[in-house]
């Protein structure tokens, strides 16, 4: 209700309080006493006639206000679509700019060795024609022997009654030369053959080539425009193009260990093979780079979830004790060394800070991998935030699972999002995030400015972080921060099942308490 309307109700009220008002001894006068009751009827009915105005003003305020509400909604639900088809269109346009990439260095790899077989072609062209002058001379040679040895015949034939021993050996050595001529005749035409063969050969690698520079040049082309495509993306990308280029970068060492590789291969399949198998490399660099919407980590973290159930024994009031049971879900999580741990709250466990310790009588814990089921002896408290829990699994036991593990984000700060999943998977969502100036171990995460009033999701403590390529970040210690795990050292280590001692768990809930009161008071 505003001040104007306000202001006149009791304006009215003021009215019909002195006109009922009397301020001289009454006179017996019936009419006025009439004509007051019906002042005082009709202030009320305008009275009560305001207040209906009044109150079909604030109902249709209300209205509008929530129509402009539905409308801001449903905008910002349209921009997120329009986000999510950019992300996919710049997606596909890097995919095509590394094809083109790999095709252009293909093309260079093959016009280089096409040379180099042109080379050695007009090497073997030079030697042929010195072979072919050579036969060329032989053969002048062995004519000029020919017609020597022809004139010798006539004289030999003018004297043959007294020669023939000598005739006889002159017709053998023409013989000879004669047969010896038709070899190299015949030598020679092989010889003239190999190089009509060479120099068809040469004509089509030429042919060759130039169609691989036609197509050198084409995808020279196109990849300057999706440059240019790539270019204008970035600028609204500036995040996701850093990532790219660290892609990129590792996509360069792959291609210069490959070459180093194939710097011994000869033949040319041999070279395009290897190239196809570095360009198979790199793609599985860049699908591991490249960033997921929050359905597919969503629907990762659901495949591959497991759960933890605390069963506990609490002491209640007098003397009275309960058994309480709590649940949770996580995910395997692989550190640097490749050990397999599962991550939870205290809060979802019966070490709770908040609670008596004392009153813990007894705790076990059962954890379910798949459609298997198995006991767990320990945990441990995190060493950066005590009030995370984690548990150990064994190698063998996380590999008959069949599950899919998430690796730590060593650098989740390369990110502008993070996306949150609830730990008992009823929601998802992303927020932004920045690093806690007080310790670099913290994130501080953006919230609604109206809360949860208006808010599809809000992150609440428990929620489990990943970056946009599912690597894993932490645990949300309240609604605002979250601890970022680098590595899964114990500040405390808990027996559970028959070796549990009630003393001993007291002792480190208190021990653990006090090393939360030393971290950062934003994040206690």
């Amino acid at each position: 209700m505003n001040k104007t309307l306000m202001l006149v109700i009791c304006d009215f009220l003021l009215l019909s309080m002195l006109a009922l008002a009397r301020f001289d001894p009454p006179e017996e006068k019936p009419e006025t006493g009439l004509e007051v009751t019906e002042a005082s009827a009709s202030a009320e009915a305008e009275l009560i006639s305001l207040l209906e105005e009044s109150l079909e003003s604030e109902l249709s305020s209300r209205q509008n206000l929530t129509e402009d509400l539905t409308e801001t909604r449903e905008s910002l639900q349209a921009k997120a679509r329009e986000l999510a088809e950019r992300e996919a269109a710049l997606a596909a346009t890097q995919s095509n700019l590394e094809a083109t990439t790999q095709k252009a260095q293909q093309l260079e790899q093959t016009k280089a060795e096409i040379e180099a077989a042109q080379q050695a072609l007009a090497s073997e062209k030079a030697r042929i024609e010195a072979e072919r002058a050579q036969l060329a001379e032989r053969f002048d040679n062995t004519r000029t022997e020919l017609e020597a040895a022809k004139s010798e015949q006539v004289s030999l034939v003018s004297t043959l009654g007294q020669l023939k021993e000598e005739s006889s050996v002159a017709k053998e050595k023409l013989s000879q030369t004669e047969e010896e001529l038709i070899a190299r005749e015949i030598l020679l035409a092989e010889r003239e053959a190999a190089l009509k063969a060479a120099e068809e050969e040469k004509a089509k690698l030429a042919a060759e080539r130039e169609a691989l520079n036609r197509e050198l040049q084409v995808a020279q082309a196109e990849r300057r425009l999706l440059e240019q495509n790539l270019t204008s993306e970035q600028a609204e990308k500036l995040q996701l193009q850093r990532e790219k280029e660290q892609a990129f970068a590792r996509a360069d060492r792959l291609t210069e260990n490959v070459s180093e590789l194939g710097a011994g291969v000869s033949q040319l399949g041999q070279g395009v093979s290897s190239l196809a198998q570095a360009s198979e490399d790199i793609k599985k660099e860049i699908e591991a780079a490249r960033p997921q919407t929050m359905s597919e980590i969503f629907t990762r973290f659901q495949n591959n979830r497991a759960s933890l159930r605390f069963t506990a024994t609490e002491a209640g009031l007098f003397g009275a004790q309960t058994t309480r049971n709590y649940e949770s879900k996580s995910i395997l999580i692989t550190d640097a060394s490749g050990a397999t741990y599962l991550v939870t709250h205290t809060a979802n466990s019966p070490f709770a800070f908040n609670k008596n310790a004392n009153n813990l009588l007894a705790a076990s814990l059962e954890v379910s991998l798949g459609n298997r089921r198995f006991p767990v002896s320990q945990i441990g408290f995190l060493s950066t935030d005590p009030r995370i829990l984690f548990v150990p699994l064994p190698q063998s036991v996380v590999e008959r699972s069949g599950l899919e593990t998430f690796p730590l984000a060593q650098q989740p700060e390369r990110w502008e999002e993070a996306v949150l999943v609830k730990n008992d998977e009823s929601n998802f969502g992303r927020t932004g995030f920045r690093r806690l100036t007080e310790s670099e171990r913290f994130l501080k995460m953006d919230r609604p400015a109206l809360g949860q009033l208006f808010a599809d999701f809000a992150s609440s403590r428990g929620d489990l972080a990943f970056t946009k390529n599912s690597q894993f970040i932490g645990i949300l210690t309240d609604s605002e921060h979250a601890v970022v795990i680098n590595d899964f050292l114990a500040s405390a280590i808990t027996q559970l099942n028959a070796n549990f001692n009630t003393e001993e768990n007291a002792a480190t809930i208190d021990r653990l308490r006090d090393r939360v009161q030393q971290l950062p008071a934003k994040i206690r």
